[in-house]
């Protein structure tokens, strides 16, 4: 395959410029993207500069790399010149590679403080579009320490394919939009990755990434630990009109604000699907296992097992899957079963600190235990429910017994609907309307035959979740 005949669309300056951050691309906290719709930046596609002209791949990639560039003939990445090799094309040629193929043939180790592969300089997005296969082998040494924004493995990806890719023990201190594998993703398909390491970053930063739009996810895990000040997510921490699936965290995440185990913020018609919690979450504000703020978007079949703790703060909503559920929101077969402490929060809740505007929650369950003194509106599965409707759940864990808690909800408003929704009596902890039912009742058939009657999508077994119904996906 000869890519001589190429043509790539630049402007001589910026062909010529070193790649870096820039303030005036809002890669940085307060200028940035905002968590709605992050694809707001001042960056523009370089295809759309009036001063673009064609010009020929400066480089034939058949000298850089053994291989033709197809999915079935890919260039080869050996070693880690070959991978710079890669970087420095992207970075410092503008070249996209769109729909060209690369894989990992050996495990690699980094030996220089990173450059991600495509950023973002002045007007002008550096983006990596290719396939980039890592054959499941490992990339160690991974370390940023830099403000620069749009960081990680990748800065900045767009149109990409990255696949069966492995990051081990990476150490990375940025700006906004980081991640180990990417800072942010357009129209990206990820699939079949795993990461692990140390992140630190400001806004937008994610295990995985930073933030992805009109993209997919799909199996994927973390490990370590991630912290940053606003929309910090264990595995991705803004999606927007994207799909998340089977993609669990086990990093302890830390932030301030709008901080979940795997998405910090979910929009557009986004889904978060199989995805599973297990590491320690804490914030100030909107602090949740799953997912922090979901607005017209879906949480399904996904659950938290880690701590959730959310600090000193009265603007606060808590919850042990959603922190706060909005605009046609949708919770369908998700639990949680860690514990969720919260300080003065306005809503803490074992499912969904606030749940409201049209959300909707269909079989879930919470078995955690909730403390939340000096808190308001403070329940078993929601802390404060309106305009909500709540169809076959159960409660489990105890509450505190608090002023403004309920065993199911701690404010439950009229706007609100409730069918077949029970707790286990010996946690009633304010006069409710739902149903109460004794410990031993809950771990039967009959009560079983209960939640089933609804959706057939409960099983139960003595030796899991304390003999109390779960899901058929948990198996």
């Amino acid at each position: 395959m000869n890519l001589k005949k190429w043509f790539v669309l630049a402007t001589m300056a910026f062909a010529l410029a070193a790649c870096g951050d820039d303030s005036s691309t809002g890669g940085g906290s307060g200028n940035g993207d905002n968590p709605e719709n992050p694809e707001s930046s001042g960056s523009q596609d370089p295809s759309n500069l009036s001063s673009s002209i064609e010009w020929i791949l400066p480089n034939d990639p058949s000298k850089l790399w053994t291989g033709e560039g197809t999915e079935a003939n890919p260039y080869e990445l050996k070693n880690e010149e070959d991978i710079l090799t890669l970087a420095n094309e992207v970075n410092n040629q503008a070249v996209n590679f769109n729909g060209v193929a690369f894989k990992l043939t050996a495990d690699v180790s980094l030996s220089k403080n990173w450059t991600p592969i495509g950023c973002v300089k002045g007007q002008s997005n550096r983006t990596f579009g290719g396939i980039f296969d890592g054959g499941d082998h490992t990339i160690k040494g991974l370390s940023i320490d830099d403000t620069a924004s749009f960081s990680g493995l990748f800065g900045y990806i767009s149109g990409a394919k990255i696949k069966n890719v492995k990051v081990d023990g990476a150490s990375i201190k940025a700006g906004s939009y980081v991640g180990i594998l990417f800072g942010k993703a357009e129209n990206a398909e990820i699939a079949n990755v795993s990461v692990s390491g140390t992140l630190q970053g400001a806004d937008f930063v994610g295990g995985l990434g930073g933030s992805i739009s009109k993209g997919n996810v799909e199996t994927a895990s973390v490990s370590g630990t991630v912290s940053g000040t606003g929309t910090v997510g264990g595995v991705i921490a803004t999606a927007i009109s994207s799909t998340i699936k089977s993609a669990n965290n086990g990093a302890a995440v830390t932030g301030k604000t709008t901080v979940a185990g795997c998405v910090a913020t979910l929009s557009m018609k986004s889904t978060v699907e199989l995805c599973v919690n297990k590491g320690n979450i804490a914030g100030t504000q909107d602090v949740a296992g799953v997912v922090a703020k979901a607005s017209e978007a879906t949480v399904k079949q996904s659950g938290n097992e880690g701590a959730i703790t959310g600090e000193d703060n009265n603007m606060s909503s808590v919850g042990g899957v959603v922190a706060v559920g909005s605009n046609s929101a949708v919770l369908e077969q998700v639990y949680n079963v860690g514990a969720v402490t919260a300080k003065t929060a306005i809503g803490v809740g074992g499912i969904a600190g606030k749940f409201v505007t049209d959300a909707s929650m269909k079989n879930a369950f919470n078995q955690g235990q909730i403390t939340a003194e000096g808190s308001t509106n403070v329940g078993g599965l929601i802390g404060k429910a309106e305009t909500c409707k709540i169809t076959a759940a159960y409660n489990a864990g105890v509450v505190s017994p608090i002023a403004n808690a309920g065993s199911v909800a701690g404010a439950h408003l009229s706007t609100s609907e409730t069918t077949s929704v029970y707790y286990d009596a010996a946690t009633k902890v304010a006069p409710v309307a739902e149903l109460g039912e004794a410990s031993e009742a809950m771990k039967t058939a009959d009560f079983l035959a209960l939640l089933n009657g609804v959706e057939a999508v409960w099983a139960m077994d003595a030796g899991k979740y304390a003999g109390f119904p779960f899901f058929t996906w948990m198996n």
